[in-house]
């Protein structure tokens, strides 16, 4: 007798990766999770023949065990979706955050006289709840076929249910049918193992062998076993594969994309604009979008005078920059996506030559009329444009655009000649404008300060195999007009928390279930993550909750259920946000190999993706320093 081999059970996950189209979207967390219980639940009946009293600490204790049988791995790690990365948590693999959370249970017991279906989504239920109790149903029991729809499906769940149970080689089938048996009710157990021929035939492909001692599976084995499907994201047509950048820029206009040099960030901005760029903006060589800007930013940049232009006291006039001629052709035609994208932005200090942008940026509030900002240039610069002595004082906005040379339209110039706001107001930030960083994080450029940290969306992109470059020259190309990527999947619609919290108001005037969790939950997450990072320099404060709560506010609106978009919200704002300030030795954040330190307590409060950085964060602590960045 041994156990089955790590790579037995790695093939047989990643059979299971697949019971969802795609495990990353919405919906592959609620299907495993319905898996799980329904399985943890036949246990429970096949161990007490009775139903489960989840208001009975030793029933819950016992449901608790039985779901960690289904997903959960040595050292606190369990898969929520059989995917990559596995998510930490304290001995319940979530049931107390994860099913109670779905409501089911809770409304029973709100309503203790109905019985209510679980799932509730989909029509497919699995068992039933009431008052807290969970009761299995003979007449759900097809329903689970539903959820594993195939022999292929059913027998890598048998072989990974049994990753810790001894078997004989010589005649697998028999040993797992014994141990499934032992574990499931008889009808559970012949979906799961029907026969075996059905399991020879299901189990072809798979690599069936066996190892003396049981295998020890790591977060790193998972993530290793997708990471080519992780990485070969960046450059698909498919508008899901670039929603962590949009999510990101529907939240804050600006955007760092951080990473190694070559990985593709500058290349992913001129996707974003080739695929929002309307026929009337495509230049006739399809290389340069007309809602698109590249400024390289130089080492020699300590001031904003290269990027938002100077007052020249020789010439008398204002030097209008690139950059600003960018943004007034931005307000030209505020349906359109407009895309900056400072290359290299961390050649020169950023704070420096761009601290007016960053404090023009939080200055956004919702008006009538949409989101405005403070000045950027001021108005007084427009008064006059070029020499005193060959140009009369400027009397519309119209005089801007012909003097400085901006291409507008007759219809364009009749509009700008009844308005004068340049003059006046100044040079504000469109709200169609998306400012885009890209920077490489090596010793030869500026590190980040916390200013900046907490004013950007950041995504650290450090590419896959290299040949997953080939065949994705068609994402610098324009789309037919009909496809053409609109304003509203990139344009921020909340500047503050409480613009998102108004739109879950009840009749009475008080936040609404959703309202509440929102304010609370997420409050909480941050907390918790405070307490663990108290007395580091790298606590957050209110910015970064009120962010936190405007990208929870996108997802609600992407159409994602409450629990997924607290854990999503969190996870995503960890990751892009808070891990990029923490930098420290052992004396900062504890030694490397001691569960307790920083990064381990912090990996209890956080989602899979940022666990998954903290594991690596944690082993270059190892070296006595670490970072986010590598």
């Amino acid at each position: 007798m041994a156990y089955l081999s790590k790579k037995t059970l790695l093939e047989a996950y990643k059979v299971l990766s697949e019971l969802s189209e795609d495990p990353t979207v919405q919906g592959a967390t609620q299907k495993v999770s319905a898996i799980r219980y329904f399985l943890a639940l036949d246990m429970f009946y096949k161990k007490f023949n009775r139903e489960c009293n989840t208001r009975d600490a030793d029933d819950k204790a016992a449901f608790i065990a039985n779901v960690n049988t289904i997903v959960a791995l040595e050292d606190n790690w369990y898969t929520t979706n059989f995917y990559a990365p596995l998510t930490f948590h304290q001995g319940d693999s979530a049931v107390g955050s994860n099913f109670y959370s779905v409501g089911a249970v809770k409304n029973s017991l709100t309503n203790p006289a109905i019985k209510i279906n679980y799932p509730q989504r989909g029509n497919k239920p699995l068992f039933e709840i009431q008052n807290g109790i969970l009761y299995e149903r003979e007449d759900f029991l097809e329903n689970f076929t539903f959820y594993v729809p195939n022999n292929k499906f059913r027998c890598a769940l048998a072989l990974w249910i049994c990753r810790e149970r001894k078997v004989r080689m010589e005649d697998i089938y028999s040993t797992l049918k014994t141990q499934i048996e032992i574990l499931f009710s008889e009808k559970v157990a012949k979906i799961l193992l029907p026969s075996k021929d059905y399991f020879t035939e299901a189990t072809r492909e798979l690599e069936l062998s066996t190892e003396f001692t049981m295998a020890t599976i790591t977060p790193d084995d998972i993530e290793n076993l997708f990471l080519k499907k992780e990485k070969n994201i960046n450059h698909t047509t498919d508008i899901t594969s670039y929603l962590p950048y949009l999510t990101a820029l529907r939240t804050k206009p600006f955007m760092l994309l951080a990473g190694i040099s070559g990985t593709g960030k500058s290349r992913i901005v001129r996707e974003l604009a080739f695929k929002s760029c309307p026929k009337f903006l495509q230049d006739q060589d399809g290389t340069t979008p007309g809602n698109y800007c590249m400024i390289e930013v130089k080492p020699n940049w300590h001031d904003s005078s290269e990027l938002l232009g100077y007052y020249s006291n020789i010439a008398k006039q204002y030097v209008f920059t690139d950059f600003v001629k960018f943004l007034l052709k931005a307000k030209l035609y505020s349906d359109v996506p407009f895309f900056v994208c400072m290359d290299e932005m961390n050649l020169a200090p950023i704070e420096q030559y761009f601290a007016e942008f960053l404090s023009v940026l939080e200055t956004r509030k919702q008006t009538e009329s949409g989101i405005k900002t403070g000045a950027l240039v001021k108005g007084q610069y427009f008064k006059r444009i070029k020499s005193v002595n060959e140009y009369d004082n400027v009397q519309t906005d119209a005089d801007v655009y012909t003097l400085l040379e901006i291409p507008i339209t007759a219809k364009q110039k009749e509009e700008l000649a009844k308005t004068n706001s340049l003059k006046t107001e100044g040079l504000t930030l469109p709200e169609n404008v998306f400012v885009i960083g890209t920077v490489n994080m090596d010793d030869t450029t500026h590190q980040f300060s916390r200013k900046v940290l907490d004013r950007a969306m950041t995504i650290e992109m450090n590419g896959g195999e290299l040949k997953d470059m080939f065949g994705h020259s068609s994402d610098l190309e324009y789309l037919p007009e009909e496809n053409v990527w609109k304003i509203d999947q990139f344009k921020p619609k909340h500047v503050n928390a409480d613009e998102v919290l108004e739109e879950h108001i009840d009749s009475n005037g008080d936040l609404d279930e959703t309202g509440i969790a929102l304010k609370t939950q997420l409050a909480d997450k941050l907390d918790a993550i405070n307490q663990v990072l108290k007395d580091t320099p790298f606590v957050v404060s209110y910015r970064v909750l009120n962010e936190l709560v405007i990208y929870a506010g996108v997802l609600l609106d992407d159409g994602k259920g409450m629990d997924e978009v607290i854990n999503d919200a969190v996870d995503q704002i960890t990751l892009m946000k808070i891990l990029p300030r923490i930098e420290g030795d052992e004396d900062m954040l504890g030694n490397a190999k001691d569960e307790n330190n920083r990064l381990y307590r912090l990996m209890k409060v956080v989602g899979p993706q940022s666990q998954a950085k903290l594991r690596e964060m944690n082993r270059r602590l190892e070296s006595g320093f670490t970072r986010f960045w590598p």
